[in-house]
């Protein structure tokens, strides 16, 4: 399949080299300026904080925080050929240093501390976009949209939409992981790819729908087996000699009816196989396993169901992802996501506006899945001043099974209650100050999260987190 497909990518590139020359330079930014304060932060809000032993633990502390986006676009007089290229300075908080790892990423950034430092900045957009047939065709590092569930982020890869009447159609490749072929017992198709099929077309004034497929592959030969834990449940956190073969198939979009009601919805299933890894379950430690072929059968259901009444809009929103539930077995139920960031929650998400501190940027809790329920309410309060508040209800589809300090067996999918809240002013046309909260009422599941001489099947910690932005996008 891989073969056929670079055959026939190079065939549709032969002879697009038209004669262009650049007249139109556009430059874009959004200037990030945060800051947070928090209790029980230290290991909580790390991106994984589970893998990092118990992240609840009492400790309180604030910082300030940047992350500087800025891009360029260069096009010919007629639009028919744009590179664009755009450059990040993120995450960095004030006063750090190289000594800070950022969440057990690996990665240390610099910067914020005495005089400064240059060795931040990384590259967010890398790609040309060309008119080719009734459509356009991108080729780099570019904007990968599947579903903002599933994967929604940056990715290499090839692109091209086009339009067919009402309809509109992308199909694309996109690489996660290259693997270098160093021997002739490599196969042609080790490297992990990604190739989507997907169809939009309108259903009324303001309305669509969409229906995709995404077929996600890595055939490595693992000479050892590949490794993946419960916290590492996401597509992009596999170790790279994981041999997967994965099927989603989505149905997506959105109803704006005459009146004041919307609805958004979103509908996955996922099908294949990982094959020749091992999965060790963070919570209890159970393992499977080694070189364990399993069968992936999962699924993903989100809706918004939202009235507009004048200056205030109320928000239903809920999801299901599937979870597992059993660690020793051939058979991953669990929805696995690639690559996308999710901001539903203050606490558990990326609703924070320090976007790089976070326990999570998936649509679920480790490989337990997740139920969310949600009730917001929004209102305009004048032309330029905007606040709301949302209360979410929030279980794992699964239970976290676990052992307390007595050494008794405990399991739960209760992660509790939450409160959120924000307001946000326009200061000038492109300047916003913003300020947001959230409060965790903690359920018997955040035990686990304790240190272990406080885990007793009961939780302890309730979690509060506030932060503030001023944002100036160009």
């Amino acid at each position: 399949m891989k073969k056929l497909f670079w055959v026939v990518a190079c065939i549709a590139l032969v002879g697009l080299a038209p004669c262009a020359y650049a007249a139109q330079v556009a430059v874009h930014g959004t200037l990030d300026n945060a800051l947070e304060v928090y209790t029980d932060q230290q290991n909580f809000f790390k991106g994984a904080g589970y893998s990092s032993g118990q992240p609840l633990d009492g400790v309180d502390g604030q910082f300030g925080f940047i992350k500087y986006r800025i891009w360029t676009e260069i096009a010919t007089d007629d639009n028919a050929v744009k590179g664009v290229y755009g450059i990040e300075v993120g995450g960095i908080r004030f006063g750090q240093s190289n000594l800070l790892d950022n969440g057990g990423s690996g990665v240390q950034y610099k910067g914020g501390t005495y005089s400064g430092d240059g060795v931040n900045v990384e590259t967010r957009w890398a790609y040309t976009d060309f008119m080719l047939g009734n459509g356009r065709m991108k080729i780099g590092l570019l904007p990968w949209s599947v579903n903002p569930y599933l994967w929604q982020e940056t990715a290499m890869g090839i692109a091209y939409g086009a339009s067919a009447g009402s309809m509109d159609y992308t199909l694309g490749w996109a690489r996660g992981r290259e693997h270098f072929n160093s021997s002739t017992d490599a196969h042609f198709i080790e490297d992990a790819d990604a190739l989507l099929g997907r169809l939009d077309f309108g259903i009324g004034e303001g309305s669509k729908a969409g229906v995709f497929v995404l077929y996600q592959t890595a055939n490595p030969s693992p000479s050892t087996p590949g490794d993946i834990t419960s916290s590492n449940w996401y597509v992009n956190k596999f170790a790279a000699d994981v041999d997967m073969n994965i099927y989603t198939l989505g149905v997506d979009g959105k109803l704006q009816t005459g009146g004041p009601l919307f609805v958004n919805w979103d509908l996955m299933y996922q099908s294949g196989k990982i094959e020749d890894a091992t999965f060790t379950d963070t919570f209890s430690g159970n393992t499977s396993g080694a070189f364990t072929d399993f069968d992936l059968n999962a699924y993903f259901a989100h809706v918004d169901l939202g009235v507009k009444m004048g200056k205030v809009t109320l928000t239903y929103t809920g999801w299901y992802a599937s979870g597992d539930d059993d660690p020793t077995d051939d058979e991953f139920n669990a929805f696995l996501a690639t690559d996308c960031d999710r901001t539903d929650s203050i606490i558990f998400e990326e609703g924070g506006y320090t976007s790089d501190n976070y326990f999570t940027d998936r649509p679920y809790i480790a490989d337990r899945g997740l139920f969310l329920n949600k009730l917001g309410v929004d209102f305009q309060a004048t032309d330029k001043t905007k606040l709301g508040a949302a209360l979410l209800y929030l279980q794992t589809t699964e239970d976290i099974t676990y052992t307390d300090n007595n050494g008794v067996a405990r399991s739960s999918s209760d992660l509790g209650f939450e409160l959120d809240g924000y307001i946000q002013y326009q200061m000038y046309k492109n300047l916003t100050l913003a300020l947001n909260a959230g409060y965790l009422l903690s359920g018997d599941a955040m035990d686990v999260f304790e240190p272990n001489a406080e885990r007793d099947g009961s939780s302890d910690e309730n979690i509060f987190r506030s932060t503030a932005r001023v944002l100036y996008k160009f």
